[in-house]
């Protein structure tokens, strides 16, 4: 976290009440009702929208916490087998948040609509590949990262892994898949989208910001 009050003061007020709408607690910029929250990682994003190549607004991904080695190891056997069923479950059993993604509210429909989509995240990992680096998050939601925003809007239960590869400029692209379209990757432990280049991007420009 930075040491100047300035920015501190910014953070409080205005990121921190974002991350707590993601548990469906009030947006309000409130003193009182904002706590303190503590980031290890922020990415700023543009997406993509689904139906053609124009971006769809700007994409924030808040890391609270890296998926840890006990938890990565607690989820070997259904990753390793590609159990999403399994690994859903155990996920859930804990129902520990470890970050959250701020897509695009509704414009010209009311104050309340505009307010930013939340969708939580159960697990993400960050490792350094031969490429540069590569972010793994999963969701138990559907991502309607690029989606009309009414459509993004709608919460449905889906098994959701966005995987983000960064080239060596820091520079990143994200894309997400469903649980059909993953594959394990023996050399990170983790499950990764299947056959990368085929899908389209939903984030580009990911870029990696002080929290």
């Amino acid at each position: 976290m930075t040491n100047n009050p300035a920015t501190a003061m910014i953070f409080q007020r205005i990121v921190a009440p974002l991350v707590v709408a993601a548990v469906c607690m009030t947006l309000m910029p409130s003193a009182r009702a904002a706590p303190t929250v503590s980031l290890v990682e922020q990415f700023a994003a543009q997406a993509v929208s689904v139906s053609g190549s124009e971006r769809a607004g700007r994409i924030d991904i808040y890391i609270e916490q890296w998926s840890s080695d006990p938890e990565l190891e607690r989820l070997r056997e259904p990753l390793q087998r590609g159990d999403i069923v399994k690994l859903l479950s155990l996920l859930q059993q804990h129902r520990r948040r470890v970050g959250v993604i701020l897509m695009p509210g509704v414009q010209l429909h009311g104050g309340r609509s505009r307010t930013r989509t939340p969708r939580n995240l159960l697990f993400a990992r960050a490792v350094t590949t031969p490429a540069g680096r590569q972010v793994i998050a999963i969701a138990d939601e559907h991502l309607g990262l690029g989606e009309p925003p009414l459509e993004a809007r709608k919460s449905r239960s889906e098994f959701n892994l966005l995987d983000i590869r960064f080239g060596p400029d820091g520079n990143g692209i994200g894309k997400v898949v469903s649980a059909e379209s993953v594959a394990f990757n023996p050399r990170t432990g983790m499950l990764e989208v299947k056959d990368y280049t085929t899908h389209p991007a939903r984030l580009v420009d990911v870029r990696t910001e002080k929290p």
